[in-house]
């Protein structure tokens, strides 16, 4: 080897074969223009950053080999998160909609079975009377396999969550707060109300 060859040796590691390329620095690191490619061994530390791929071989200086690689990932990891979060507000504005529907449908029967309470009222014929509380008996099982419940009152302690207070009344026997009439009958579906029922309270004085 000729002593020109020998000045242009690259001597920052046994490893580099930069040749009569090499352009390192005077500290045996290699600049930006440096050729060694993937076999350069130039410097003691990686610098990839805290999203570092390299293995454990790797000691350029300037690592860059890691970064493309975990930008993808970031970016597939991303983009996932956004396709849960999109799968789960559809299934929740699905069954929002789906709950809205049939609370729709038993609101539409309430009337009704306030018709039936006023008919049944009024009905002298047994064999009709029979008839409209088959009918009545059978919107109410039906309401019930969707879920909806008749809200208990008569004899109840009142509560604000169940019950609307339509009047007082002063009954010396009962318990105070305690309802007495029902005048309309309230609905719950699934444990939410969707009717409150109409009920007249004891109240007596202090």
């Amino acid at each position: 080897m000729s002593k020109k060859d020998l000045e242009n040796k690259c001597h920052c590691s046994e490893g580099c074969t930069c040749g009569e390329n090499c352009e390192c620095d005077s500290e045996h690191k290699c600049n930006e223009n440096c050729t060694c490619g993937e076999s350069c061994e130039c410097g003691n530390e990686c610098h990839c950053g805290e999203n570092c791929q390299c293995d454990e071989e790797c000691h350029c200086e300037h690592c860059e080999c890691g970064e493309e690689k975990d930008n993808y990932l970031i970016i597939a990891q991303r983009v996932q998160a956004d396709f849960d979060n999109f799968r789960r507000r559809s299934r929740e504005e699905i069954e929002r909609a789906r709950v809205s529907g049939q609370v729709s449908v038993i609101e539409a029967f309430l009337p009704c079975l306030d018709t039936f309470k006023e008919a049944k009222k009024i009905i002298t014929d047994e064999g009709v009377l029979q008839g409209v509380e088959m009918i009545e008996n059978k919107i109410l099982s039906a309401l019930n396999d969707l879920g909806v419940e008749k809200i208990e009152s008569i004899g109840q302690e009142y509560s604000p969550h169940l019950h609307n207070a339509i009047a007082v009344v002063k009954d010396e026997s009962k318990d105070n707060d305690i309802i007495l009439e029902e005048f309309q009958a309230g609905y719950k579906y699934k444990d939410k109300v969707i009717r409150y029922a109409k009920v007249i309270v004891n109240k007596k004085e202090d």
